[in-house]
């Protein structure tokens, strides 16, 4: 496991390791922000940090834009925004935001903006014009958007008084009820101001999230009495923040001002959750404690060795926690956090995210880390000597985790209740109820380390076949201790989790969205987490003529019970529902309008409109034409009919159904799609071979 220590040491601290290169800080910078590569030069040259920090009053005024914009635009697509937020790039600077939005979003960043007696908008935001832009400003803030002329600006201003909202000019002078509701907005965001500005400064980092789904989305959430930043752009939610969601460089942290007070003693934060958690496990008496107490929190054997390398990571601990640059260790329910995620990668990303201070903790002799290596294995190494090196080393930075995690923990953790099992063996609970839904959230912890959190209770149908529960994580920890931390990390997700999870069988949100409005194949596709597109179909049709013998038209329903099988379940029985099943698409239920509607019709769009699925234009009309066969049909009936309706129509009117790009190369692979089913796999092949 050689490389999970080499992606940040010294010489790459500038540098993000890809595919063997390290990216220059310019290269770096422009990631995080989208500049051009004039502007982050000039502007790396002007500061010390990669991404500068903002000051005090500077942070809490972009903190409150970013969760105005954040409550405005909610759930959207890039591509039809021009960037997150509509932000193409930013500067940052210590005292001031540079912001380039795209033109288009100008109105719907001022209606976010906007302060008024129907929307809450921002108390205290003023306006005036500059040769560069339109400066906005909050006590303690400044904010240019670059390259709006003054005259859009005044005509956006004139679109909106309509609503009776207000952006006052900047020589207004502050109104008798601002103070109040400005107070009011900075007391909510004080415990995550540092969080949502850092991320907003940081905002194209979120660009890579949306290659799946192709929406960003974020928003805050509270739990605990503590806010979170809560991202959940591939439609599946985490709290950890950005940088370290994707294992990116320490240059790329944000720094924070870091009173003597709120300096964490890592040793004492290990022995007071031994003694919380485990109290007979280890003796704050006896020599060593504290180091006795993280090996345990670990899972290790006391050793003199290991007890020693204890005692050096949570020395190297305590210097990082009182580091500046690494104030965002407490970001997002601390480092437990990281320590969910597998020591092989992270959510977002191929990398391990190493703790700050890694260099340092494994900076030992090599007959040190020989030894700790040997211990922790309770093995001997004879041969490679560099196994028993390396593993020493990945004790070293497991060591060093767990004192993060546990001097980063929150001050408002959840009760714990010491609970008999019905085999005797006791484990800890606690459980509280869903703030927004019905139900329970039920975190339980075993003495052997294994943590369940899940959400019980929900009344939910589609759940039926799932015990009424929803299980958001269940895994093993090192110790008992270790599970607490993991399990209260985990709790903060879960309690968001819902409106995210599907049932298994038929992968249908247990809580479908509303859907007021006809839906088109258009407005369908921007509301998707998943699009099946033709490409993907394409990949899977010339096996289908080799295993499917006959399906069902869609008039005779998409899912049917097979009565003479004996089973009360119902299976697919169409086309459309032999790929939805396949590609764990969201599937009609028996008696639903959508069961038996093709997949093109407004009974079927506002099914996956509920879903949040779609098929691209192109799959959609393969498919309907497919299943509009009514009766018992051969496969090579169904393609025959799929590929008549694919080559009678505009495939080029078809293309403006799609909000993403279409490409002739893409069109082209349509156009050729063969008549004779048993060419299709060539066909395919052919088409990746030339690609």
């Amino acid at each position: 496991m050689t490389h999970i220590l080499t992606p940040y040491t010294p010489r790459q601290q500038w540098g993000l390791r890809t595919a063997g290169a390290a990216l220059p800080p310019v290269a770096l910078r422009r990631m995080a922000t989208g500049e051009s590569e004039e502007t982050a030069r000039v502007e790396l040259t002007a500061f010390e940090h990669l991404i500068p920090m903002a000051t005090p009053g500077q942070t809490r005024g972009e903190a409150r834009v970013f969760q105005a914009l954040i409550s405005a635009y909610g759930r959207h697509r890039l591509t039809l925004t021009g960037g997150p937020f509509g932000i193409r790039s930013l500067t940052p600077r210590p005292d001031e935001l540079v912001v380039r939005i795209a033109p288009s979003q100008l109105d719907r960043w001022i209606d976010a903006l906007a302060n008024g007696p129907e929307a809450a908008g921002l108390a205290g935001l003023r306006w005036a014009g500059d040769r560069a832009g339109i400066r906005l400003t909050l006590p303690g803030m400044r904010m240019l958007l670059a390259q709006i002329s003054e005259t859009s600006w005044l005509a956006a201003l004139g679109r909106l008084s309509a609503r009776r909202r207000m952006v006052l000019p900047q020589w207004v002078p502050e109104l008798p009820e601002e103070a109040e509701h400005i107070a009011a907005q900075d007391t909510e965001l004080a415990g995550i101001a540092h969080h949502l500005s850092a991320t907003l400064r940081r905002i194209r980092l979120v660009d890579p999230l949306t290659r799946s789904s192709g929406h960003v989305y974020l928003f805050t959430s509270r739990h605990h009495g503590d806010l979170h930043l809560i991202e959940a752009c591939d439609a599946m939610p985490t709290v950890l923040p950005l940088w370290i969601s994707r294992s990116l460089p320490l240059a790329l942290w944000p720094a924070g001002q870091i009173s003597a007070q709120e300096v964490t003693n890592p040793a004492t934060s290990v022995l007071g959750l031994i003694d919380e958690i485990e109290p007979a496990a280890v003796s704050s008496r006896s020599p060593g404690g504290a180091a006795r107490a993280l090996c345990h929190l670990a899972g290790l054997n006391t050793t003199p060795v290991l007890v020693r390398a204890a005692q050096h990571a949570l020395g190297v601990a305590a210097r990082v926690l009182s580091d500046p640059a690494h104030a965002s260790l407490h970001f997002a329910g601390g480092w437990a956090g990281r320590c969910r995620t597998s020591f092989e990668g992270t959510v977002h990303g191929t990398d391990p995210c190493l703790p700050p201070g890694t260099e340092e903790v494994t900076d030992l002799p090599e007959e040190v880390l020989l030894g700790i290596g040997s211990d922790a294995s309770g093995r001997s190494f004879a041969t490679p000597r560099s196994d028993a090196v390396n593993a020493g080393r990945t004790e070293l930075v497991r060591l060093l985790d767990w004192a993060l995690a546990a001097a980063t923990r929150s001050a408002r953790c959840p009760d714990w209740t010491r609970t008999a099992h019905e085999h005797g063996d006791a484990y800890l609970q606690h459980t509280q109820p869903l703030p927004d839904h019905d139900g329970t959230l039920t975190l339980a912890v075993s003495t052997t380390g294994v943590y369940r959190v899940s959400l019980d209770g929900l009344g939910l149908s589609d759940l039926a076949e799932e015990a009424d529960a929803v299980e958001w994580e269940r895994e093993a920890a090192p110790s008992q201790s270790a599970a607490v931390l993991l399990a209260e990390h985990a709790a903060i997700e879960a309690v968001v989790s819902l409106p995210f999870q599907r049932e298994h069988r038929k992968q249908r949100l247990v809580l479908p969205n509303a859907v007021s409005d006809e839906p088109t194949i258009r407005s369908v596709i921007a509301g998707a987490d998943y699009v099946l597109g033709f490409f993907t179909l394409a990949s899977v049709l010339g096996r289908l003529h080799d295993r499917e013998a006959s399906t069902q038209g869609a008039s005779d329903g998409h899912w049917r019970t097979d009565r003479h099988a004996g089973s009360p379940r119902d299976r697919p029985a169409t086309l459309t529902a032999l790929i939805s099943d396949w590609f764990a698409l969201p599937s009609p239920h028996d008696g639903e309008a959508a069961n038996t509607a093709a997949v093109d019709s407004p009974a079927y769009l506002r099914h996956l409109a509920a879903h949040r699925a779609a098929f691209d234009p192109f799959a959609a009309r393969y498919l309907a034409a497919a299943d509009r066969l009514s009766g018992t049909r051969t496969f090579e009936e169904r393609h025959v009919a799929g590929f008549a309706a694919l080559r009678t129509t505009d495939l080029s009117a078809l293309a403006c159904q799609e909000i993403r790009p279409v490409h002739e190369g893409f069109l082209r692979l349509v156009r050729s799609i063969p008549q004779d089913s048993a060419r299709l796999n060539a066909w395919y092949q052919t088409y990746i071979e030339h690609a």
